[in-house]
Formats: structure tokens, C-alpha cells, sequence
């Protein structure tokens, strides 16, 4: 028989061993092909407020995802070379020798890929357009999606697959080289006797294991009260969890269950069997994939909370920054855009709100660690406004309200609601009871620069306004010139108001669609990035999990003649996905978790509801492959015991 019969013959004979291996591929073409594809959209780009912001995101992102699907692909090839290790010694023991077989492999590799890279791009490009309106549409950009196809795209997916083509070469002609024949025959058999001594050794590593974890948990509670030792801290929380991670897969996990399996005094069960025990040596030896796949998991949800935080918190952010439809620098500039809008029938109402710079001591209502910021720790900077300017506040001479404390600054201060707050002014003092804190801002940033405002009697701002230091007397009084559109604001009147020749001015509806945008765009990469490693991890397990099952398939016919049902032997094996997928990714929501919890307020207002969100759709889909696992793990104990 000739080689390229054999290689035919042989090809059509393990179809169904490719194709996990022609998944992979199709998966990871189609994958990079509709990313780069939306890249070079030209229309999209055209659309966005800023044409370098859609290239540099998509650059960054492609730049992670050739990480991602490299590592998956070579990854899945060798365990698929693993799964053919016994097929390609029976060619080694029929006389064909180490070139041939790479030689077979080579065809075989060669027809494979370049089909699924095909088969990809087409996938792709139909994947590009479905994405491309998710991201507009995340972006808020009205724009029709076309059916544009890039050649530069095509050419660009062919380079990096041909290299990563060349890298698989590389890799099976090693594992030819390295590995035996003997070796090859007896790959797949484990032994476990060794591991099955579970002394004091593996208890105290795995307590170790878990109080590593707790330890990098709690300091990175503590990041905010010190500050000034952020960096090394970060980097100690790091190393404490990412080796507390392993630790725990190798030693925790297995102490944990063979503490369970103890306790039911030896009468474990069909499920006890196929889970408990199964798991606590697989662990094991898989300890550091499985830590790989939790920490990049913390990252990849850690990364996607905070960017959807700071997309979740983009309006209210805006209206702190910006709490008018339009504001001004001057008088002048806010009476030209009162004619226009006039002359344009556009119905407005007009604000001018005059406010001074106080300081406020930080004791009594107020307690602030402001040495973190290089500030003075004794004294916060305040702007202060009349109550006479807002129909709804009626304050009484000896009361404040202080708003417009939301904000990084504000993690560094207290504030103490019926305490007196003591403003200040070269030698004059004047205390007030602090009657109430409200986070919504009256001011804008291009006012107040990030600090509160303290709204008081009118009589009282008359008194502090006489009493100004000669230092910032005039300098330490800023008017806030702003008008609302009565209604509600659009980018006709933004556009209309928007020429060249006019005067500056600060729009909400412009700044509100540029950091949507922008943080739209981030987001979209990050959760592209992220959701690419789930399926891609998800799919090593997966392909983890059929290797295994293949490989026990004759243990489930012994445990169908010593008596235990089918329906006994498919609930230990659903435990046994709880487990094997359950607990990386609940350890991975837990890194992700005080993650998150360690900064969240430096990227928006909300923690809870976009980070529980993004935490759930995770888990749906990673819980996809757990449920595809136990789909095939039923069919080959349908099948062994038919």
C-alpha cells in the first residue's frame, strides 16, 4: 500500500477524531478573520468622533486575541497528537519510520488546516457583520452595517495561520523526535497509586494553599489605607494568589476531598467513585492548567466589570462633570447662545450661578487622609454657593449641604452628617452643622475641578463673601454660565450651535457620545478579548474531558456488571462536571471579585449591578461546555455498555 493511500485511508478512518481538531481551527480562523474584518471598516470609522479611537482598540485586542488563539491551537494539537499516540506507534511497528509519520502528519495537518482556514474566513466574515452591529450598537452609533469584505484581512488571517501552521509543524516533529515508542504505547495509562497517599504532607500544603489565597484576599482589601505601598502590595497580592491558586489545585482541592470521602467511612458509592475520587488525582495533574484557566478567567471578568462599570456609569459621570445641557466660560458667550437659540425658536432656560473658593477644616463633619494625594491633610478646598438659587432648597443660617461628592477624591473622605464643618478664609471662621451629603453635582468640573460645593444660607454667603482673604479675594470667585434646552437636548441643536466662528462651550449630549464611544469601544474589545478566552479555555476543558472519557470508557462497563445502573454511573459523572468545571471558575469569580472591589471606584459610580452582570453572562456560556462535556460523557456510557 502506498503512502498517500494510507494517509487517505487513514484520514477518512479517524473523522471523528478530527473533528475536535477541525473545530479548533474553524473556531480560532473565524475568530481572528472577524475581528481584523471590523477593523478595516471604513464607514464604521467614518462615524465615530474620533477615527484613530476604532484602530487603536482593535490593534491592542488583535494583538491579545494572536495570544489566545496561538496558545489554544497548539494546545489542542497536542492533545490530539496524545489521543494518535497509540496509532502512530502501530505505523512505527509496521516499518514506517519517524520521516514518514511526520510526513503523514503533514499531509493530514495540511489538508485540515488550510479547509478550516477556508471554512473560517467564510464563518467569519458572516461573524464580523453580527458583531459589528453589537459594537455600534454599544456605541450608539446609528450606521447600517454592509457586507464589506477586506482582501487586506483575508491576507492578513492567511500570514498569521501559516505561522502558527509552521509552529504546529515544529511541535509534532519534537513529539516524534522526543517521544519513544514504548512511551507512545503507554501515553495515556496513568498511575495513581502514588498519588493516592494523601499524608501530612498534603495537608499542609493545602492549608497553606488556601491562607495564601486569604491573605492576598485581605491586602487587597487594604490597597486604598495604603496607598503609598500600592505598587509592591499589588504585586505581593499577586504572587500570593497566583501561587495559593496552584497550590490549592494541587494539594487543597485533593485534601478537601479525601477529607469527604473519609468521612463516609468507607461506604462511597458508583458516584463517590466516578467524582470524588476521579477528581482528586485529575486535579492533580492538571494543576496548572487549571490555575491558568482561573487566574487569566479573574482577569478576563475583572477587566470586563471594570470596563462595563465605567460604560455603566458613563451618564451619571457626565452629569457631575457637565450638570447642564451647555455651559460657557463668560457672560458673553452664554448671552450669544441666548440670541441664537431664540432667533431659532428654541425654547432654553438660562443659569448664572456665582461661587466662591472656602477652605473647610478636616475635623468634626469632616475626616480625610489627603497626605495619600500630596495635599493638606488639615484642609479641603470648597466652593461655595447661595441657597437663594435653588427653589428647592430653603437652608437655615446655621446649616450646609454639601453635594457633588462622588468621585476617586471622595474614597479619602468622611463626611459626618449633624457635625459642625468649619469653613475658613486667612483668619476667618465660621461654622455650620452639616445637614446633608448628596452626590449629585450643581457645579461643573470646569468650576469646581473636582472638589465639592457647600450650599448655605444667602445670608451666610453674603457674610463669607465680605470676608474673603485678600489673597483670593476676586480670584476665589468663579460664575458658573450654563443654559438647559427645555425638553430634551439633540445633536441638530448641538450641530447648529456647533460652528467654528461661534464662541467656546461645553456640551453634556458631545461629551456624553464621545466617552460612550470611547468607553464603548473599550469595553467591546475587553469583553471580545475575555469572551474569546472563555470559549477557548471551555473548549480545552472540554476537549480534556472527551480525551478522559474515551480513555475510561472500559471502566464503565465493570461498573455495569458489578451491579450500578446506567442512570447511577450518568450522576456521578454530572457531579464530576459540577466539580471539574465548578470549582476553577468559582475561584476565578472570586479573584475577580476582590479585584474589582480593590478599584472599582477609580472607573465609575456602580460596582454591584455591571459586575454581577458580567459575572453571570460568564458563567452562563463557560457553563455551556460543562453541560456539552456531560452530553458526550453520556453517549460513551451509552455506548460501552450497549
Amino acid at each position: 500500500m502506498s503512502l498517500n493511500r494510507i494517509i487517505l485511508k487513514n484520514f477518512f478512518r479517524n473523522i471523528r477524531n478530527y473533528g475536535l481538531y477541525i473545530f479548533a481551527l474553524i473556531f480560532s480562523v473565524s475568530l481572528y478573520f472577524s475581528f481584523v474584518l471590523m477593523s478595516k471598516d471604513e464607514s464604521a470609522a467614518e462615524e465615530l468622533s474620533s477615527s484613530t479611537l476604532m484602530s487603536t482598540g482593535f490593534l491592542v485586542g488583535s494583538v491579545l486575541l494572536v495570544i489566545i488563539i496561538v496558545t489554544f491551537v497548539m494546545f489542542a494539537n497536542s492533545i490530539f497528537l496524545k489521543r494518535r499516540n497509540t496509532e502512530l506507534a502501530l505505523f512505527q511497528l509496521i516499518g514506517l519510520n519517524r520521516n514518514k509519520v511526520f510526513r503523514i502528519l503533514l499531509q493530514e495537518n495540511a489538508i485540515i488546516y488550510f479547509g478550516s482556514l477556508v471554512i473560517g474566513i467564510l464563518l467569519g466574515f458572516l461573524l464580523s457583520r453580527i458583531l459589528l452591529m453589537v459594537l455600534l450598537r454599544v456605541m450608539q452609533v446609528e450606521l447600517s452595517v454592509g457586507l464589506t469584505f477586506s482582501m487586506e484581512a483575508v491576507l492578513q488571517t492567511a500570514v498569521l495561520f501559516v505561522v502558527i501552521f509552521v509552529l504546529l509543524l515544529v511541535q509534532n516533529f519534537i513529539f516524534l523526535k522526543r517521544t519513544k515508542l514504548i512511551d507512545m504505547i503507554t501515553l495515556n495509562r496513568t498511575n495513581e497509586s502514588d498519588s493516592r497517599r494523601l499524608g501530612v504532607g498534603t495537608i499542609l500544603m493545602g492549608i497553606i494553599g488556601i491562607s495564601m489565597i486569604a491573605v492576598g484576599y485581605y491586602l487587597s482589601t487594604a490597597l486604598v489605607d495604603y496607598i503609598e505601598w500600592a505598587i509592591p502590595l499589588m504585586f505581593i497580592v499577586l504572587g500570593l494568589v497566583i501561587i495559593g491558586t496552584y497550590i490549592t489545585f494541587k494539594f487543597s482541592i485533593a485534601f478537601i476531598l479525601n477529607m469527604i470521602r473519609k468521612s463516609k467511612k468507607g461506604h462511597v458509592n458508583v458516584t463517590d467513585v466516578l467524582s470524588l475520587t476521579s477528581i482528586m488525582f485529575k486535579m492533580k495533574s492538571n494543576a496548572f492548567l487549571l490555575t491558568m484557566i482561573s487566574i487569566v478567567s479573574a482577569l478576563s471578568v475583572g477587566l470586563m466589570s471594570l470596563s462595563y462599570i465605567t460604560y455603566y456609569s458613563t451618564g451619571s459621570m457626565v452629569e457631575n462633570s457637565t450638570p447642564h445641557d451647555y455651559i460657557f466660560e463668560d457672560a458673553e458667550g452664554l448671552s450669544f447662545y441666548d440670541d441664537l437659540l431664540a432667533r431659532e425658536g428654541i425654547e432654553h432656560e438660562t443659569f448664572e450661578l456665582p461661587a466662591m473658593e472656602y477652605n473647610v477644616e478636616t475635623k468634626g463633619a469632616i475626616s480625610a487622609d489627603l497626605e495619600l494625594m500630596d495635599m493638606d491633610d488639615s484642609i479641603l478646598m470648597m466652593m461655595v454657593v447661595s441657597d437663594a438659587h435653588f427653589e428647592s432648597m430653603d437652608l437655615g443660617p446655621n446649616e450646609t449641604v454639601i453635594t457633588g461628592t462622588s468621585g476617586v477624591m471622595q474614597t479619602f473622605i468622611d463626611y459626618s452628617v449633624n457635625e459642625p464643618l468649619t469653613f475658613t478664609s486667612g483668619d476667618y471662621k465660621h461654622s455650620l452643622e452639616l445637614a446633608d451629603v448628596q452626590g449629585q453635582s450643581i457645579l461643573p468640573s470646569m468650576v469646581t475641578f473636582g472638589s465639592p460645593t457647600a450650599i448655605v444660607d444667602d445670608s451666610v454667603y453674603q457674610e463669607f463673601s465680605s470676608n474673603q482673604s485678600p489673597e483670593v479675594e476676586g480670584e476665589g470667585v468663579r460664575t458658573m454660565y450654563a443654559l438647559d434646552i427645555t425638553g430634551e437636548d439633540s445633536m441638530e441643536i448641538f450641530n447648529m450651535m456647533d460652528q467654528e466662528e461661534n464662541p467656546y462651550f461645553d456640551s453634556q449630549i458631545e461629551n456624553y457620545t464621545t466617552q460612550m464611544q470611547m468607553f464603548g469601544m473599550t469595553m467591546f474589545v475587553i469583553a471580545f478579548v475575555g469572551f474569546s478566552f472563555l470559549l477557548t479555555s471551555g473548549c480545552i476543558l472540554y476537549f480534556k474531558q472527551v480525551g478522559e472519557s474515551e480513555d475510561e470508557r472500559g471502566s464503565y462497563n465493570v461498573l455495569r456488571k458489578l451491579g450500578f445502573s446506567q442512570r447511577e454511573i450518568t450522576r456521578g459523572l454530572s457531579i464530576k462536571m459540577t466539580i471539574t468545571f465548578g470549582i476553577p471558575l468559582l475561584i476565578g469569580l472570586l479573584h475577580a471579585y476582590f479585584a474589582v472591589n480593590a478599584g472599582w471606584f477609580m472607573f465609575g459610580t456602580e460596582m454591584w449591578t455591571p459586575m454581577l452582570i458580567v459575572m453571570a453572562v460568564y458563567t452562563a456560556f463557560y457553563s455551556l461546555f460543562a453541560i456539552l462535556s456531560l452530553v458526550y460523557y453520556k453517549r460513551v456510557v451509552r455506548e460501552s455498555l450497549a
